[in-house]
């Protein structure tokens, strides 16, 4: 019962606070009939247990139905018994934004907030010397639940954008596979039916015009080992492109994610040897990835600027930036950036913005 109702022990020691509200059945200490207070006890309890336990498997309508129960109880208690037990407004701190989850700007936090005023009336009329200390009780009490909400949000927050993250990572997967299926297409496709149409030439050649028949299949290897060593280099990191074609491929993933994108100069890496386009380009890949997962953006510009012995990629956008680049060094563009001995700067302000610069040398 406990393991379907999703009961934790944390919801099973908030019981433990009835006490407050037991000890006066046993000391008579109360202002009003005892029959009364027996009464709002029971109804009390009730509604507390279930919104400290059962909400999983109670109604919308009942929920709030006890946690208008919940807070008649505690105005009776402070009538009867005293201002202290106004802790009991503790709860409302945890399951108003946790449990219900309403946002500040609800119904149920505005009778949170008219309910407390109402009691520190109370206090005020029956035990006015008390008022400092609940003053203070009711600012923490309120406190924690504003951090409540705020926390709350911070989850959902983060929640949608795994959720946004994942959708990402989708996208990029679904651009790969386009990728490799049009490189796929590009390279085989023909080359099948060349080898097809060879083939079927060399078979009726060979009894009439044997070395044309030869030459045929000679023809057949080559285009065989040539497929071959293409289809390798798809294989290989699916067809290392070049530092152009990668602007491309992020331009069309851009695209689908609804970002614009403009990039400067992109043909400027020509210059640069293969193997230092080819980590460009990654580096380029994994800042865009970056800037779709979790910069918020709407726009990325990009640029190569060329001096005498430099070039400097520029990757900025127009997101939330990084509150603190110490704890988000963006380790694994610059372990890349290492390893063509370049220079990385990073900038935060009304976006970020990533500048590499490397030589143009072979070196």
């Amino acid at each position: 019962m406990i393991r379907r109702l999703k009961i934790n022990v944390i919801d099973l020691s908030s019981l433990v606070y009835l006490i407050f509200a037991v000890i006066p059945l046993f000391t008579f200490d109360i202002n009003g009939p005892y029959w009364m207070y027996v009464f709002v006890f029971i109804v009390f309890t009730m509604s507390y247990t279930g919104l400290a336990i059962f909400t999983e498997i109670l109604s919308s309508k009942l929920i709030y139905t006890f946690l208008i129960l919940h807070y008649i109880g505690i105005t009776y208690f402070v009538y009867s018994v005293g201002p202290a037990i106004s802790l009991f407004f503790f709860f409302s701190a945890f399951i108003l934004p946790f449990v219900l989850k309403v946002k500040m700007k609800s119904i149920a936090f505005l009778v949170f907030i008219i309910v407390m005023f109402s009691n520190f009336g109370l206090i005020y009329v029956l035990e006015p010397k008390s008022l400092g200390y609940i003053l203070v009780m009711y600012i923490a009490i309120l406190l924690i639940t504003i951090g409540n909400f705020k926390q709350r949000e911070t989850i959902e927050m983060k929640a949608t954008l795994e959720e946004k993250n994942q959708h990402i990572n989708v996208l990029i997967a679904e651009q790969e596979r386009n990728r490799i299926g049009q490189d796929l297409h590009d390279t085989l496709g023909h080359v099948f039916a060349s080898l097809s149409l060879k083939s079927e030439l060399a078979i009726k050649l060979v009894d009439t015009d044997s070395e044309q028949a030869k030459l045929q299949m000679a023809e057949v290897n080559d285009i065989s080992k040539a497929s071959l060593n293409k289809v390798r280099a798809i294989v290989n990191d699916l067809k290392a492109q070049s530092f152009e074609e990668e602007v491309d491929s992020m331009k069309a993933l851009l695209k689908n994610a609804n970002l614009k994108f403009e990039f400067f100069n992109a043909e400027l890496a020509k210059g640069i040897n293969p193997s230092k386009q080819a980590i460009l380009a990654m580096i380029l890949r994994e800042a865009i990835n970056n800037v779709l997962k979790h910069a918020q953006a709407t726009s990325v510009t990009g640029s190569l600027i060329e001096t005498q012995n430099d070039i400097t990629l520029t990757i900025s956008d127009n997101g939330i930036g990084i509150d603190d680049l110490k704890t988000h060094d963006l380790k694994s563009i610059k372990e890349r950036v290492a390893l063509i001995n370049g220079l990385i700067d990073i900038q935060s302000n009304l976006g970020l913005c990533i500048s590499i610069t490397i030589s143009r040398g072979d070196a």
